[in-house]
This record gives C-alpha cells, structure tokens and sequence, in this order.
C-alpha cells in the first residue's frame, strides 16, 4: 500500500507539474500574441489620428477662408459681361480698408458654383460655397493664396516701407518673409510650433487610443528628421514614423516645416496584461481547483489507506477481544464435564458464574458495536428526560467497581450540588462508563479515579480525571476517531476496540454539548464534558 501510495504522489506531483508548465507556456505565448495585437493597434491608432490631423488642418482652412470672403472684409458681387450669357458669370471680391481697395475676378461658372453648393450639407452661403470649390480647383486656391497674401501686405504697407528702406532691392523670398512675421497672415507660424503641433497631435493620437480601449501612458517623438525604427521588445512599443505636415493656426503650409512623428510606449506590459487579466485569472483559479482536487484525491487516498489499518486493528483487536471468553467459557464447560464438577455444587457454581460473567463481557462487546453502527447510520435516537445526577453517576461509579479487576478508589464530587440534567438515561451512563472504564484500564494499581460535576453558564460540566499513563501529544486530537488507540506495538496489555471514545463523542455531541481531553504522559488524563442543563 505504501508503494502504491509513493506511485500516486509521484504521479500526482507530475500531473501538477506539466499543468502549471503548460499554464506559464501559455501565457507567455498568449502574452505575445496580445502584444503583436497591441502594436499593430497603436499603429493603425497613430494613422487615424494623422488622418484626424488633416481634417482638422483642412476644416481650420475652411473656417478662416470663409472668414475672410465674408463682410465685412470681402464683398462678393456678381457682374454679368454678357446680359444673355448666364452661364460666364464672375465673382468680384473687394477687399477694403483704409489703406486700400481690391477688385480681381475669379472665373468660374455659375453650375460649378451650385455643384459645390450641393456637397455642403446645409444651405451654404456663396462664400462656403466658394471655400468649397477651392479644394477641388487649384488655381482658384492659388487665387485665394494670392490676394489674401497681397490684402496682408496692403494693410501693413508701411511696416512694409520700413522693411524696404534699406534696400530697395528686397527679392520676392523677403517679402514672403515679411508677411510671415505679420500677425494673423496666412504665412504666419506660432513661434512654439512643434509644441502646438505635438499637443494637437497628442490629443487626438489619446482619443483614438481610447476608442480601441488603450490606456497606455506615451510619449510623442517629433523630429525634422527620419529616425531608425527601434528593436521592439516586450517592455517596449512604438509606432511607425509619419510625415506631418497639417500645422495648426495658419492657413496654408507653404513655408512649413515637415516633421516626423512616432508614438512611443515604454511600459506597455500593464497594459497588456490589464487586457489579459480576465483569462489570467480564470487560469490561475483552474490551476487552483486542479490543486485542491489533487490534494483531495491524495487527501481520501491517505484517509482510506488509515482506515484500512484501522480496521485491521480492530479485527486484531476483536479477535482478542472475542477468544478471552469464548477460551474461558470453553474451559468452565470442559470442566464441568470431565472434573465431575456437576456433583460438586460449589465448583458447579463457581464455573456456571465465571460462564455468565464472560457470557456478560461478550454482550457488552458486541453491544458497543452494535451501537457505533447504530450512531454512523444515523439511527440512534434520544429519549432525554429529567435525570438525578447524582443517582447517574454513583449508579455507573458501582457498575464499574464490581467490574473492576484491580484494585480502584473512585471519588464523586458534586460542586454546585446539580441535581437534574436533561438527558438520555441509558446513553449518558453508557459516555460515563466508557470514561470511567478507561480510566481504570489506562491506571496502575491502585487506579484513582476522580469524578467531577458543577455549572458553568447554562452547561453542567463532568470530567473524569485518572491518574494513568496518558496520552502522547499527538495522538490526543484522534483518540475520538473511530477504531483509534493508541499504538504500543505488538503488545495488547489493555483490551479494548476503539470504539468507545467515538460512541462517547457521539452521544455527548446528539446532547448538544461537547467534549474535550488533557493529557500528560505518566501524568494522567483528563476528559471534560459540557452538556447544556436543560432540554431549552
């Protein structure tokens, strides 16, 4: 059994073994799987806000063109050349202020005006409808380019004559340059430009991350150069590099700077894992439940192989039990018949009572079995009734004297003078029998037994106390244990099944009480028992 139970252990630490081996595997691998996702979604999260980029650069030109071709700083006016020819109609713009005033004609016909018209969702004004056409018509955005950037200068002419005074032969790149520097020009760039561009950028980048659920912590690489792509690992992510070029707060990026722009996420394993974690914890919980089935598979192994020892030893130990009488019995018979002990009234007697006596032994033993089937089938019930202590206890005190085979002092002392317990007579003189027979039997000679009763809340408390060889230490916690006792080897000086402390745990618990034992080797033991006083 020993061996068979080695295998199992042996089996069962490799079963364990394989499965947290395959468990670590596959996170490992799922956790790369998750992480090539990861990356490819910063990916496609860093073009959709590029793409979120442009329309914000274009809608912001939409909105400053529409400005500037609304009153009061340009007055659109249609002027007919030929009164029969409605389809050549131009646009005269007027750009006035108090420096200057501008008339220049854009060419385009009225079916394209009302095509454009048509892309806009609401009911656009000439203007918006204007603004529209721009983008799909490159010489009439190179108008707008032109004249806005001519009306600029206009209006700053002589910060203008002050520029150009010193040379006179100022080429077209300083002129370019001067309306640059001119508040609100077309041409002008925020001194901070890669800040601006960078929290613009970093913003909508956050918003599309949140869209996929991503809530990594980044930072944005803007460089005006192209920088190698990093090595990816797991501690580390990046995006692709892309061109910006969808500066904000101007209206066209002529002059602008282009740059490059990468994602960078140097702690992407939380979040990774934070995606992972509903599965994590499903894994670790079945490697959990896969341990405690193990555990309990060897735990009722173990439980089993105890007890079939156990049972072994109480088959031992009846058939101890079960040959002292029968032997003796067999004795008195063969002498009764070969002695002529029949004529001899007195050894008549004297064999007939040591017959009974044995025949007695022999009920008894086979009673307490009787009854420990009875309590583990559930089939013992209670008869409790109001029970004269004192009465219970010198009744089973005198029982065990005239059993008794050494010589005993058995002492009763009845503190708080309880006088009536609720009980079930007969099973509650059988729990004090059994413990004080104990007693006497685990005793040298003379046994001294004492016997104890007083009240402790609504409990009344027995205990019977020997002065016998004890009970080892670790064997205290599993003397109430069915077919229990404790081993002393190949010899059985104390007869006994290993069923009695069970019975007594048994009936004192169907009391509602409990039942505790003390214990020191060569000190003697002691047995505490605390029943409720009453049936309420």
């Amino acid at each position: 059994m020993k061996a068979k139970l080695k295998i199992v252990f042996i089996l069962t630490g490799l079963a364990l073994f394989g499965i947290v081996i395959f468990q670590i595997y596959w996170t490992v691998n799922a956790y790369k799987v998750n992480k090539e996702k990861f990356d490819a979604n910063v990916d496609i999260a860093m073009r959709k806000a590029m793409d979120d980029c442009k329309k914000g650069y274009f809608d912001s030109i939409r909105r400053v063109i529409v400005r500037r071709l609304s009153p009061p700083e340009t007055t659109i006016k249609i002027d007919t050349l030929h009164e029969k020819d409605t389809i050549n109609v131009q646009f005269r713009i007027y750009f006035s202020n108090k420096y200057t005033s501008i008339l220049t004609p854009f060419n385009i016909t009225t079916p394209m005006l009302n095509f454009y018209r048509k892309k806009i969702t609401h009911n656009a004004t000439t203007a918006e409808a204007l603004t529209e056409a721009s983008f799909y018509i490159p010489s009439l955005m190179n108008d707008f380019t032109v004249l806005m950037g001519m009306y600029d200068i206009q209006s700053n002419l002589s910060q203008l004559q002050k520029f150009t005074k010193n040379d006179p032969n100022v080429p077209g790149d300083s002129i370019r340059k001067f309306d640059s520097s001119i508040p609100g020009s077309i041409y002008t760039f925020p001194p901070n430009l890669r800040a601006a561009d960078s929290l613009k950028l970093q913003r909508y980048f956050k918003d599309e991350l949140q869209k996929m659920h991503i809530y990594a912590p980044f930072n944005l690489s803007i460089s005006t150069r192209i920088a190698p792509p990093s090595r990816l690992n797991s501690h580390y992510s990046e995006t692709s590099e892309y061109s910006y070029k969808y500066h904000g707060f101007t209206l066209f990026h002529i002059t602008g700077p282009e740059f490059f722009v990468r994602g960078i996420f140097r702690n992407p394993q939380y979040t990774v894992l934070k995606g992972m974690v509903f599965i994590l914890v499903l894994s670790k919980l079945l490697i959990l439940f896969t341990f405690f089935c193990f555990y309990y598979i060897v735990r009722t192994i173990i439980d089993q192989k105890k007890l079939a020892d156990l049972k072994d030893d109480f088959i031992n130990n009846m058939t101890h039990e079960l040959k002292t009488p029968i032997a003796t019995m067999t004795v008195a018979i063969e002498g009764l018949q070969k002695f002529n002990a029949l004529n001899d009234v007195e050894k008549t007697q004297r064999y007939l009572q040591t017959s009974r006596d044995q025949l007695v032994q022999l009920n008894s033993l086979v009673t307490k079995v009787l009854d420990i089937a009875a309590f583990e089938n559930k089939e013992i019930e209670l008869v409790k009734e109001q029970t004269n202590i004192n009465d219970l206890v010198n009744d089973a005190i005198e029982t065990e004297k005239l059993k008794a085979t050494k010589k005993v002092n058995i002492t009763f002392t009845n503190k708080d003078s309880v006088e009536i317990a609720h009980v079930d007579k007969v099973h509650f003189k059988n729990v004090l029998l059994n413990l004080i027979d104990n007693a006497i039997k685990y005793s040298n000679e003379p046994a001294n037994v004492s016997i104890a009763c007083f009240m402790d809340g609504g409990n009344v408390i027995f205990s019977v106390k020997d002065n016998g060889i004890g009970i080892p230490a670790d064997h205290i916690r599993l003397v109430f244990d069915k077919f229990h006792r404790v081993p002393t080897g190949n010899v059985h000086t104390v007869k006994g099944t290993g069923l009695g402390l069970s019975y007594v745990k048994y009936i004192v618990e169907a009391h509602g009480g409990d039942i505790n034992v003390k214990s020191e080797i060569n000190e003697g033991s002691k047995f505490i028992i605390s029943i409720p006083l009453s049936n309420g």
